[in-house]
């Protein structure tokens, strides 16, 4: 299956003409994880794509899609995951998590520490991921909001795009404290 979805990968990007191939007319290598059809997939800002929670299958063709890191804010103890540690070293990807644990996770602490992680990885492609991206469009809209100084609206706008959904209220609530 792996190999499968990694000359899949191989072979849409390799037909996309990219500008990146080298004189010789290889291709470049994935940059798109689009393409690996991660759950709630999205691409807010330069470096950073967002998602829910990618198979053990998806997770391993993370690198062939450029991706140097994951971020990921979902507990160990949570169903389905605490697999991506022992997945990440197999693969070459630096992996990091921070427990978010929904509502009550969003604290000022816990986006200090988001923004910390996010700061410290530079121009590396990172995947910030949870179970849906709630999560982790909440963190990017409180983010802008509390440590950026972005206006409520913006603030909003770029957790949607993160995939903030069923936490709107609460974050919403939040930005206005």
């Amino acid at each position: 299956m792996l190999r499968r979805l990694t000359l899949t990968a191989a072979l849409l990007f390799a037909s996309c003409g990219s500008p990146d191939a080298d004189p010789q007319g290889a291709a470049a290598p994935q940059s798109d994880p689009a393409a690996l059809g991660i759950p709630h997939f999205s691409a807010p800002l330069p470096n950073v794509v967002c998602s829910g929670q990618p198979t053990k299958e998806q997770f391993d063709a993370l690198k062939a899609a450029g991706v140097q890191r994951v971020l990921h804010l979902r507990r160990k103890s949570e169903k389905g995951t605490g697999w991506e540690e022992a997945r990440a070293a197999e693969a070459g990807i630096s992996f990091e998590r921070l427990a978010i644990a929904g509502g009550p996770g969003l604290t000022r602490e816990n986006v200090e520490a988001f923004a910390a992680k996010l700061a410290s990885y530079g121009e590396e492609k990172v995947l910030v991921s949870c179970a849906t991206s709630n999560r982790v469009g909440a963190m990017f809209a409180l983010k802008a909001g509390w440590l950026e100084g972005a206006a409520h609206e913006a603030a909003m706008a770029l957790g949607q795009r993160a995939g903030l959904k069923g936490l709107s209220p609460v974050v919403a609530k939040l930005l206005t404290k």
